[in-house]
């Protein structure tokens, strides 16, 4: 079940997941009008003939067809689009968009429910009030997607562009890092600082890790009466070799788990190819420094891009560092037989910041901007965060100094980094 459930709120799925449950209430609609005529019968309503009926029908089946068709190729030019202009890793964000979803969701549906309900009509499956509630339902979808494509024309003046796109990842950036901020073991206790003995337990495929069951894992310790210290974190890359877990015995029993508990363990952990948002942190920092590497790239040329990605990530790492200084320490614990490994969040600097600044090659306005940025996040970061934004200043320096070929542009970045972090 815990699988299933990160499948159906995997990115991907969304794009057909919600035209799905559009279709399945459209048929339901359009079937539905025959339970509800009896409840009208003897009653004064209007007399609706079939051809009024039908020629409605036959509007709807032939011109939502086209529409859908049509968006559809919208939505892959736009993913298209954002894959070019910001980072493959942004596609499934637009894909998954909510205006979109919700636009081809109701061509599709109203597509079928008008195949559906002239089906239906023809074979005379409607009678005296039934045609009355088909009537009035064929008007209430006609509403419907008139109101559909007037937000699908505000949706299309956004979709795939770059700043729609930059706004998506920083959503799907902020999830995690909010979680990670309420709750940085994610419900269990913290892993001892040193590698714990007992039965270790390694991965037996290869790929990234997106999800952890803590509920598996908790039901697993109780049975076995062991602490279970889980050694990775979702986006970690798993191997052969990687130790998933180790197992901590507590009771009387200090016997070595069976294969069948040893395969419990390994599924509690969900892999993929890529990483995911989820429960990941980092992903959406990564993603965004992304997006800025192709900025400054020779081909693209817009260092504007790269500032204000910079800025995002600035933004979410002093909102995420705010949030963990208010956290009241009542983080949830209800996995008491598990331990979580703890995520270094100098990482969070690195990952966003190291690639833009190796790449900013001898731009020194993208320069001093990284300079500005990452004293703002020392200046409102924790301990870890606010050294490594300081490290990562120093780091950016040296390369910045090695790049600039004028002695001008190596002075100004100079004097920049000593007023802001005092050196």
């Amino acid at each position: 079940m815990f699988r299933f459930w990160i499948w159906l709120k995997s990115q991907r799925n969304k794009a057909w997941f919600t035209p799905a449950v559009a279709v399945l209430g459209a048929v339901l609609l359009a079937l539905g009008a025959h339970a509800f005529g009896p409840w009208l019968e003897g009653r004064l309503v209007p007399n609706i003939q079939a051809d009024t009926v039908n020629g409605l029908l036959s509007v709807i089946a032939a011109s939502m067809l086209s529409v859908a068709t049509f968006s559809l190729g919208i939505m892959v030019s736009a993913t298209a689009s954002a894959s070019g202009n910001a980072t493959p890793r942004a596609t499934e964000l637009v894909m998954s968009d909510h205006g979109t979803r919700r636009a081809i969701g109701s061509f599709i549906a109203a597509f079928i429910y008008a195949v559906v309900a002239k089906i239906a009509l023809d074979l005379g499956y409607y009678r005296g009030a039934g045609l009355f509630v088909l009537f009035m339902a064929t008007l209430g979808v006609l509403t419907y997607l008139v109101v559909s494509l007037v937000m699908w024309v505000q949706t299309l003046s956004t979709l795939g562009r770059l700043p729609d796109t930059l706004a998506k990842i920083e959503t799907a950036a902020w999830r995690p890092l909010a979680e990670h901020a309420r709750d940085p073991w994610m419900g269990a206790r913290a892993g001892p600082l040193h590698r714990p003995d007992g039965h270790r337990v390694t991965a037996n495929s290869v790929g990234y890790l997106t999800h952890i069951n803590l509920d598996a894992l908790q039901s697993l310790g109780e049975e076995l009466q062991a602490e279970v210290h889980v050694r990775v974190r979702p986006g970690s890359l798993l191997s052969t070799s990687t130790e998933l877990v180790c197992l901590e015995t507590t009771g009387t029993s200090a016997a070595e788990p069976s294969e069948e508990q040893r395969q419990t363990l390994r599924e509690a952990f969900v892999w993929g190819k890529a990483r995911t948002y989820d429960q990941d942190p980092r992903f959406g920092l990564i993603v965004l420094s992304e997006v800025a590497q192709r900025a400054l790239s020779p081909a693209v040329n817009d260092p504007g891009t790269a500032v204000q990605v910079m800025s995002i990530a600035a933004r979410l790492l002093i909102k995420a560092q705010r949030a963990r200084a208010n956290n009241t320490g009542a983080e949830r614990k209800s996995h008491n037989r598990v331990s979580l490994v703890a995520l270094d969040e100098a990482d969070f600097v690195r990952d966003c910041f190291d690639p833009i600044s190796r790449d900013a090659g001898n731009n020194t306005d993208v320069a001093v901007r990284i300079q500005k940025v990452l004293h703002a996040v020392a200046t409102d970061g924790l301990a870890s965060v606010r050294q490594a934004a300081q490290a990562q200043a120093a780091t950016s320096l040296e390369r910045g100094l090695l790049s600039s070929q004028l002695h001008s542009d190596r002075l100004r970045l100079t004097q920049v980094h000593r007023q802001l972090f005092n050196t």
